[in-house]
This record gives C-alpha cells, sequence and structure tokens, in this order.
C-alpha cells in the first residue's frame, strides 16, 4: 500500500495504490481524507513522524488495476491478537462495496509517514521551524515571534 500524487501542485489528486495477492486498486481520496488518515494512524500507533527519505513524484496516470474507485468512507480497526492493522475502504457504505486491508504496524506507520510527505510535497519549508508553508499567506512562524 502506497500512498500517491497525480499531478502538479495545485492542481493534485490523490489516492492510495493496494497491490494484494490478486488484485490491485487505486483508492481515490481527497488531501484532507489522506492527510487525516495519516494523522488517525499515528495516534493509533502512537507513533512519531519520520521523514520516509524517498522523493515525492507524481505517479503514473495510466496505472493498470483491479479496482478504481473513490472512497466514500475509511475506517481503522486492530486485531488485538495477531497485532495487525485493519483499513476498510468503503465505496457506497456497503461492505459487499469494499477494500479490506490487513497491516503489520510497521508498514502502517510507513503509511502515515509517506501521506505527510505526499500530502506536503511541494510546499517549501520555514528554515526556522521546519514546517510547511502555504504559498498564498504569510507563514506566522513560532520560533521568529
Amino acid at each position: 500500500m502506497e500512498p500517491q500524487f497525480v499531478g502538479i501542485p495545485g492542481s493534485r489528486t490523490f489516492r492510495l495504490y493496494v497491490q494484494g495477492e490478486t488484485k490491485s486498486a487505486l483508492l481515490w481520496l481527497e488531501k484532507e481524507e489522506l492527510y487525516e488518515l495519516a494523522l488517525t494512524i499515528k495516534q493509533l500507533l502512537r507513533a512519531p513522524i519520520r521523514e520516509t527519505g524517498e522523493p515525492a513524484y507524481s505517479a503514473d496516470q495510466n496505472q493498470y488495476v483491479d479496482i478504481e474507485q473513490k472512497i466514500n468512507g475509511l475506517s481503522l480497526g486492530v486485531d488485538k491478537e495477531t497485532g495487525s492493522y485493519m483499513i476498510l475502504a468503503s465505496f457506497s457504505g456497503s461492505l459487499e462495496d469494499a477494500v479490506l486491508m490487513w497491516l503489520e504496524p510497521n508498514i502502517l506507520n510507513w503509511l502515515a509517514d509517506r501521506a505527510f510527505e505526499i500530502h506536503g510535497a511541494g510546499r517549501s519549508r520555514c528554515p526556522l521551524c521546519h514546517s510547511l508553508m502555504s504559498n498564498d499567506k504569510d507563514h506566522a512562524c513560532p520560533r521568529y515571534n
């Protein structure tokens, strides 16, 4: 599973690329949904945000997959016996119309870290506090103020 974007900053679309044992999927979601997914994962794992060190690039727009859908809802869960985490991406609110993924904690943690990088790609960082700066307004740097 990998978070991806397609396009240039300012007109990007976001998706999760999922490769299972028998099928693959592109699950489209909004930029803020990707951010909230990453934030929820980090809170669930109680893990800090890390840089993956992988470059952010626009993914192939014409990638062949078995399923390509816009996500309508996301659910997270954990199996306490195995320690695996579940992500359920539904398209219409029905379990029959959904993709279920089981991930180990280290993969889920990487997914969240990568999602934060994808979310912020294309924006510059403040040289003092290293937070992402928006191109359309002034940055209120906590270290400068």
